[in-house]
């Protein structure tokens, strides 16, 4: 690759600029600020969940993927960074369970203010 081409997949500094979050009003800071708390959800969940680094690092680049081509304006950074876990865990086989899943989630995301153990509301939201 010349010079400072990009792809797809590939994203420079300048590029968080021109995301769909800065485009719908967030300031850069802040979506940088957004990012920062859902990756600090995804490592806290992690470490809960025993996951290697790889998982988690996995589902940080998700993350900041999926907010170059979405806006935090329409999808929750807790939401997603949720998504991008389980997809991590899926996609470098370290699974977990739902059951086990989702009640960390709930916990950090709600800074433990929260609980969802199986078979309540608050599991069957986040579950759907």
């Amino acid at each position: 690759m010349q010079g400072h081409e990009t792809t797809d997949w590939q994203f420079t500094r300048s590029d968080l600029g021109r995301t769909p979050s800065v485009s719908s009003g967030w300031t850069v800071e802040r979506e940088e600020l957004d990012r920062a708390k859902a990756c600090g959800l995804i490592h806290s969940a992690s470490r809960k969940l025993k996951l290697p680094q790889i998982t988690t690092a996995s589902a940080c680049v998700f993350l900041h993927r999926f907010f170059m081509r979405h806006s935090l304006k329409e999808y929750h950074h807790y939401n997603i960074a949720a998504t991008c876990l389980f997809f991590a865990c899926k996609s470098e086989e370290t699974l977990r369970k739902l059951d086990d899943f989702i009640p960390i989630i709930v916990h950090y995301a709600s800074k433990g203010m929260r609980t969802a153990p199986p078979g309540t509301l608050e599991f069957d939201k986040w579950r759907a």
